[in-house]
């Protein structure tokens, strides 16, 4: 999704989410790990709140989406993600910014609820990870089934990129056997 124009993601978010009928026949996944906000502050909070409030049921899916949101800014093993919510892990300044990225909160927010002080007063308007976190929330309800059809739907929007194609005319991914795939930033694919 991070690699199709504004129109296609619409597209996808309008048509194929938020569409998609309940399927409450499906059998239910295993139940996700809680962390005890008790025991373990903040960290249990926010960990929750993404594993569990997003349907990312194992440290590593939180971890991957942590740094895909930031764009690599806060990177974290699944293992740290685990920590945080135990709290065996501190919470810093950039990672309850990127938890604030990545669930789609002000960081100003989570930064008053975990007591931790962010480094800038100001948040950097990243409108398509705010995108994609709303996307995030919403696909909470998808059954596994659903999230892997949207998922090859935005798939097949996306075209393979010439080897000659500048870099700043396209949004690229790496896709199957090292070819990059993308498309055109700004068009209808």
């Amino acid at each position: 999704m991070l690699a199709l124009p504004m129109d296609r993601r619409a597209y996808v978010h309008r048509l194929l989410i938020d569409q998609l009928p309940l399927d409450d026949d499906e059998r239910p996944s295993p139940p996700p790990l809680v962390y005890d906000q008790y025991e373990a502050g903040s960290g249990a909070i926010l960990a929750n709140l993404l594993c569990l409030n997003r349907n990312l049921h194992s440290p590593t899916a939180a971890a991957k989406i942590l740094a895909l949101l930031t764009e690599g800014r806060v990177y974290l093993a699944a293992s740290t993600v685990s920590g945080i919510g135990r709290g065996r892990r501190a919470l810093t300044a950039d990672r309850v910014a990127g938890f604030a990225t990545t669930l789609g909160i002000p960081g100003g927010d989570l930064a008053a609820i975990t007591a931790v002080e962010l480094r800038e007063t100001s948040e950097p308007d990243d409108s398509l990870a705010a995108e994609m976190a709303r996307l995030l929330w919403n696909c909470r309800r998808l059954t596994t089934a659903q999230v892997e059809y949207v998922r090859d739907e935005a798939d097949s929007m996306l075209v393979a990129v010439p080897d000659d194609a500048p870099g700043v005319d396209w949004n690229r991914v790496r896709h199957h056997h090292g070819r990059w795939w993308g498309a055109r930033r700004g068009t209808v694919t």
